[in-house]
């Protein structure tokens, strides 16, 4: 198993809606195995600022959101969507929010930045660009 480490200095503030947060709990409470995105995912719900599921306020990444980003070591700029396990499926850019990209980017406004560095001592760094509920929204 590999762990994840967040990278040291201040997190960004981070949302997630009720629905979210009850769905999110329940899978990594009957996950099987201790992942590294799973803990890192635990990690990130615990310290989440919980809004109705109505919140009209900034956007932010949700399960279901298409999200810009970009991957601030490599310079690459994908648009994916945050999707729950069963429907990951890279060809159709849906990322799983149990894969290590998903759930750093859960709950960040544009704008945000998040780092964490692999077991592998490798660090990562992604930003967010935009938010939209949909691939086609005017991703800001």
């Amino acid at each position: 198993m590999t762990k994840t480490k967040v990278r040291a200095g201040r997190k960004p503030r981070i949302l997630i809606t009720n629905q979210d947060l009850e769905l999110l709990e329940s899978l990594v409470g009957s996950s099987v195995s201790r992942t590294a995105a799973i803990e890192l995912l635990e990690e990130e719900l615990a310290r989440a600022a919980v809004v109705n599921d109505e919140f009209s306020g900034r956007p932010f990444c949700r399960i279901g959101s298409w999200v810009t980003y970009e991957d601030l070591g490599s310079g690459q700029i994908r648009n994916i969507q945050i999707v729950l396990p069963g429907e990951a499926d890279i060809d159709k850019r849906r990322v799983s929010v149990l894969s290590a990209v998903g759930a750093s980017l859960l709950g960040l406004a544009p704008e945000a930045e998040f780092g964490w560095t692999d077991d592998g001592g490798r660090p990562h760094r992604l930003k967010v660009l935009g938010v939209g509920v949909d691939r086609h929204a005017d991703l800001e």
